[in-house]
């Protein structure tokens, strides 16, 4: 097995694991923790699941940059520069394309909502709600994608 290929699939293993915990979070923090926010519950205990939480989605958004450019710079353009006919090529750029653009989209938002801004906060469970249905397409893409990628043809 060559380095070049450990390196694809280490990388695709840890842009899907960076993906599975930030939309997993997201999930979590919409069904439950935000439902659980009431006044019994300690504004300090909150405030270190929230914390903590910064740290997590920072990291996953790193993970997620990181190896979505080394997968599409590194392993994808080379390989689908040879695809045939030129409309799979361009199927598959126009649904990258795509991806990337819902991605950073939901890394806005992402980062919005980590900051204490009225604007954002006031309207939480919303923006949760766009980020979860964002993290839902993005993966829908990505299957997309992966089944392009197999398919010998269209």
């Amino acid at each position: 097995m060559s380095l070049d290929l450990i390196l694809a699939i280490v990388s695709r293993w840890l842009h899907v694991a960076a993906a599975v915990v930030a939309v997993g979070g997201t999930a979590f923090v919409y069904f439950v923790l935000v439902p659980a926010e009431t006044s019994e519950v300690p504004a300090a205990f909150l405030d270190r699941v929230r914390q903590r939480f910064r740290r997590v989605i920072h990291i996953a958004i790193g993970l997620l940059l990181l190896t979505g450019l080394y997968n599409y710079l590194v392993v994808a353009i080379p390989a689908v520069q040879n695809w045939e006919p030129a409309a799979r090529r361009a199927l598959y750029h126009a649904l990258i394309g795509s991806k990337i653009t819902l991605a950073l989209a939901l890394f806005l938002i992402a980062i919005l909502l980590l900051k204490p801004l009225p604007a954002m906060q006031s309207h939480r469970k919303m923006w949760l709600g766009v980020n979860l249905v964002l993290g839902a397409l993005i993966l829908l893409l990505g299957a997309l994608l992966r089944r392009l990628w197999a398919a010998p043809t269209l």
